[in-house]
């Protein structure tokens, strides 16, 4: 049995040799606790400082991106469905309308810049006043990307929707590409220039 002598020289030794010393009074091991608990709350404190700074960091490389200015050019139509009935009054209103609809859901994209072009209150397709005239008057606009397009009738129950972005720094297509959409109704052509925004936007958008 070790004596109060020899217990007191083996802890001596025991902290001299860099030896953990467990507490064994309440206040010892409330202490401890203490420390543990800052040291949490510090290291907690650190996590949430570098989320903030990695959000504020997120923020502004958001504000500095410039949005893609975009002019937008009439889509031309084209009918090869061999359909008896005349009904050029009813797609030259539904073209317009379809316009319309896409333009609207290009604007709700925060990262899309829509300018007019100068002749939209004329003809403005790729074939009326022309690429070349359209690319000019495009940039006239400040616009840096033009897209043109074509709504094709192939029948009676099935239509394309064919269009490209073009870059107007040297006239190459971003994108070209086309959809299918089913019906030749209002409301067909309205959901087809819809799913075209979409599609533009997923695909087209720098």
């Amino acid at each position: 049995m070790l004596s109060a002598s020899s217990k007191q020289r083996d802890e001596t030794i025991g902290t001299a040799k860099g030896m953990t010393i467990v507490p064994t009074s309440e206040n010892e091991m409330l202490k401890v606790q203490c420390a543990e608990v800052r040291f949490r709350l510090f290291e907690c404190g650190r996590f949430f400082l570098a989320l903030i700074g990695a959000g504020v960091l997120a923020s502004a490389a958001f504000a500095d991106a410039e949005p893609t200015i975009l002019a937008v050019a009439d889509f031309e139509f084209k009918d090869t469905s061999g359909e008896v009935r005349d009904q050029t009054a009813e797609h030259e209103a539904r073209l317009k309308a379809f316009g319309v609809a896409l333009q609207d859901g290009l604007s709700g994209n925060q990262k899309i810049d829509l300018v007019a072009l100068p002749c939209q209150a004329e003809q403005c397709t790729i074939k009326d006043p022309g690429l070349v005239d359209l690319s000019k008057r495009a940039r006239t606009a400040s616009a840096k990307y033009l897209l043109i397009g074509q709504v094709h009738k192939m029948s009676t129950l099935v239509g394309w929707v064919k269009f490209a972005v073009l870059d107007l720094n040297d006239n190459k297509p971003v994108c070209d590409r086309y959809l299918t959409y089913r019906g030749d109704t209002d409301e067909a052509w309205r959901r087809a220039a819809e799913f075209t925004a979409r599609d533009i936007e997923k695909h087209c958008i720098p």
